[in-house]
């Protein structure tokens, strides 16, 4: 499944990358841009904008209203209404938070001059970004993301 995320849900557009979801994140676009868009690429839109997603539903395009503001709730809201697999968090199916794009595994010793020696001396397996080449690693905000999907879980 994949997705148009609007202004409003940025970090669960980060969230859902993390979990290998596609979601593109929107921050502006016209409402009518934004459906054709969807339509065009069979992106369903994920927005608090109960204008848009009712405008998206007269013109025939994917949308889901997230109704939660707590950010858990809006996960769990998004997986409940679209039956989406709660994967778990790795750098083996994320994907790159910055754009979106995927990541592949690099060898350590490709990006020496790239990240802290210490994040180099704690960490075995890396990710490079295909497209903005960011460099991903499972550090302690990945731990931390794994406690946060623990609790999207329960």
């Amino acid at each position: 499944m994949l997705f148009y995320v609007d202004g409003m849900l940025g970090n669960v557009a980060k969230k859902l990358r993390l979990l290998g979801y596609n979601s593109e994140y929107i921050s502006s676009i016209d409402d009518l841009k934004l459906i054709k868009k969807s339509k065009d690429e069979n992106r369903m839109i994920l927005t608090k904008d109960n204008e848009l997603h009712i405008r998206a539903k007269k013109h025939h395009a994917s949308s889901l209203l997230i109704t939660k503001d707590n950010e858990i709730e809006q996960i769990l809201e998004i997986f409940s209404k679209t039956n989406l697999k709660l994967n778990d968090v790795s750098g083996d199916i994320a994907r790159c938070t910055k754009c979106n794009s995927l990541t592949n595994p690099i060898e350590k010793s490709m990006i020496i001059e790239q990240v802290p020696s210490g994040v180099l001396k704690n960490n075995e397996k890396f990710w490079k970004c295909t497209k903005c080449k960011k460099i991903y690693w499972e550090g302690t905000h990945i731990k931390n993301l794994r406690v946060f999907f623990k609790k999207l879980k329960n």
